[in-house]
């Protein structure tokens, strides 16, 4: 998606304060974040006076769609006594986010509400309606409808044909992602919903093969490329003399996959009628063949076939020179079993770990995966259980992804991994890393932070002392603040800013502060700071505002003694911008859980085989959507083509139905 900038967003905006713009009126300015993948910042005023002050945030539309809409069916339902329908969905929509993508003249006319038009051709697409007079009819016999989206009165079929084509050109994928969202919080609420196809359908009626055409052509592939990749590396541990075959298990779960809430029983029952094939396993006897596989042998099979994908890869020019990968954990959904504790109430499972302190537990996995511009391949996974050390989990998964994948050059982490024995298994692997560090009361970073600070400089790059000959470590120290760095890719050009919302995902810990230049006294509330870090867990919805952040590496393209001020500025730019790459995996786990199975079982090794099968089917779509991509395009973008609710869609009809050939 392209950057809204807010001196091009159209002619009736203007900077509220600028010489040649119209004065801001005494009236306070209304407040609206905008989200990162359609960024707009500063004071600007609308044609007919309202003004806004726009902010860009650390989310993206679909987040943001997602964060409001997910809890609403909860809430009604605890209002009403039932679920609610699909338009209710749709009226929720923060659409307000993206206002300042509207060209139209307010000054002029009566214009519909931004978001009640943005609202409607979501529910145009989530109907399947191609054209504006089915959703004019269908609005017309629907007054509280119109209201619910944000009409003040009916708008005609000529008002919604222009909206899509003028009003809402710039947005329309954002009506799409909006839509794909609606679909995904209706299935897991278990509220109707339409398949989510939501590809463009006017804009591509020129072409000889559509977007949406290509896209279905590879996902009817998708099973003659996924086949030998499951068969020949995945095996069950079974008698010679076995009835059903073995590919069943594996089309079978591949279906439970695709589908919402399909447990392994009713899953099973559902696939014997759809399938072809004569024998299919059931429910007790996929869980029981799939379980004996064990941890280490369905991790080695994972491996396989991420090997086979990255081949595949490499084939099509997709795994660059430079490699850049992502570690991290990610949680099932809460455990509501039982869980063993000892009398003083402590959590004796090895399996089901708590999280942020609180009282529900999870199954959890630790993931290393590809992210930047190559293709976004998981390359391999671990269960994570008490007493496994972050520095194990590091040792491990580099063993498994340069099994994988030789040659890989960083690891980004985010601060939860910020331990000597994660730094030293990296060094032993050669490979370089990057993550936040912990600030710690008389720790070298507190130090360091108090003497940028008092010496009024907010940029540092500091080789860290090491015993005997080992590699070279070096701290990173930026300021939680924009700030301008030149383009990574042409260093003579001016690129864009790093955003001040970016540091702020990186600063996962708790409390408030104020920059220490407003208050050096003993009672500093940098103190508070410096005690809220000692919180070793994740903590993903607490931020803090810092004066200083503190980045750990021994990436050697890092100097800690440039030639000049602005030289060592540039290079910690380019560092943070492969940093934020580190989100894909956030994104990727975010997808990742369409594929997994619905299940309620209390076995870790059933677990995870549910979850790496969940990863190679994930890869398998990000494969789909390359080839995708390259047929349609002629190259690879950052963003996904067939997204991943659309390969579930069309994947579903042909991966595992009929059996292939």
């Amino acid at each position: 998606m392209g950057e809204i900038a807010a001196e091009t967003v159209s002619d009736t905006w203007s900077p509220a304060l600028s010489p040649d713009g119209p004065a801001a009126p005494n009236s306070e300015p209304i407040k609206r974040r905008t989200p990162r993948d359609y960024p707009v910042n500063g004071l600007l005023q609308r044609s007919d006076g309202l003004v806004y002050y726009a902010k860009d945030c650390d989310m993206t539309f679909e987040e943001m769609v997602h964060g409001v809409l997910q809890g609403k069916p909860f809430f009604y339902k605890e209002d009403k006594d039932e679920l609610p329908d699909l338009e209710y969905l749709v009226a929720k929509i923060p659409a307000s986010h993206l206002i300042f993508a509207d060209p139209l003249d307010h000054g002029q006319g009566d214009p519909k509400p931004w978001g009640a038009v943005f609202r409607s051709h979501v529910l145009r697409l989530l109907k399947g309606w191609n054209n504006c007079t089915a959703l004019e009819t269908y609005l017309e016999g629907n007054e509280e409808l119109q209201h619910e989206l944000g009409f003040d009165g009916m708008p005609d079929q000529s008002t919604l044909w222009r909206a899509w084509n003028d009003r809402l050109s710039d947005v329309r994928e954002a009506v799409r992602t909006a839509a794909e969202v609606v679909v995904e919080v209706a299935r897991e609420w278990g509220i109707p919903a339409p398949e989510s196809e939501f590809e463009p359908d006017d804009d591509d009626s020129t072409r000889e093969k559509s977007t949406k055409t290509l896209a279905r052509e590879n996902a009817r592939d998708v099973w003659k490329g996924a086949k030998p990749i499951v068969t020949d590396c995945f095996e069950l541990h079974r008698a010679d003399n076995a009835s059903i075959p073995e590919a069943a298990y594996w089309e079978q779960h591949a279906y439970l996959g695709m589908r919402t809430d399909a447990h392994a029983h009713d899953g099973a029952e559902n696939f014997a009628e759809d399938s072809t094939r004569d024998l299919t396993p059931c429910g007790d006897s996929h869980r029981l063949q799939t379980a004996d596989l064990g941890v280490e042998s369905v991790r080695q099979m994972l491996r396989e076939t991420s090997r086979t994908l990255v081949a595949r890869a490499k084939s099509k020019g997709k795994i660059g020179r430079e490699v850049i990968t992502s570690i991290d954990i990610t949680k099932g959904k809460p455990w509501r079993g039982h869980i063993e504790r000892d009398d003083s109430g402590n959590n004796l499972e090895r399996w089901k770990l708590g999280y942020k302190n609180g009282d529900t537990h999870y199954f959890q996995w630790a993931v290393i995966k590809v992210v930047g511009h190559d293709v976004p391949i998981v390359l391999d996974a671990v269960p994570v259980h008490r007493g496994y050390a972050r520095e194990d989990i590091v040792d491990d998964l580099l063993e498994g992804a340069t099994d994988v994948l030789p040659g890989l050059d960083l690891v980004m982490m985010d601060r939860e991994f910020a331990h000597d024995g994660v730094k030293e298994s990296c060094e032993d692997h050669g490979i370089a890393y990057l993550n936040p560090g912990k600030v710690r009361s008389s720790s070298d970073h507190a130090y360091h932070i108090g003497r940028l600070d008092n010496g009024d400089k907010d940029f540092d790059v500091v080789e860290q002392e090491r015993l005997g000959d080992r590699p070279s470590r070096k701290a990173i120290y930026l300021p939680k603040r924009e700030w301008e760095r030149e383009d990574e890719d042409d260093e003579e050009d001016s690129g864009p800013a790093v955003r001040q919302e970016m540091l702020d995902d990186f600063e996962e810990i708790g409390g408030d502060t104020e920059p220490l230049s407003e208050n050096r006294d003993s009672n500093s509330p940098f103190g508070k700071l410096l005690d809220d870090m000692r919180d070793e867990e994740k903590q993903e919805s607490e931020k803090v505002e810092a004066p200083i952040i503190p980045f750990e590496t021994n990436y050697d393209l890092v100097d800690v003694d440039p030639e000049d001020e602005q030289e060592m500025k540039h290079q910690i730019g380019r560092m943070m911008a492969k940093y934020k790459r580190r989100w894909g995996i956030e994104n990727a786990f975010k997808k990742l859980k369409k594929f997994l199975a619905a299940t309620k079982s209390p076995d870790h090794r059933y677990r995870y085989f549910n979850f790496t099968f969940a990863c190679v089917l994930y890869n398998c779509w990000r494969l789909v959507d390359v080839l995708t991509q390259l047929e349609v395009n002629g190259s690879v973008g950052d963003e996904p083509l067939v997204t991943a609710n659309l390969f579930l869609t069309l994947a579903k009809k042909n991966y595992g139905i009929p059996p292939p050939e």
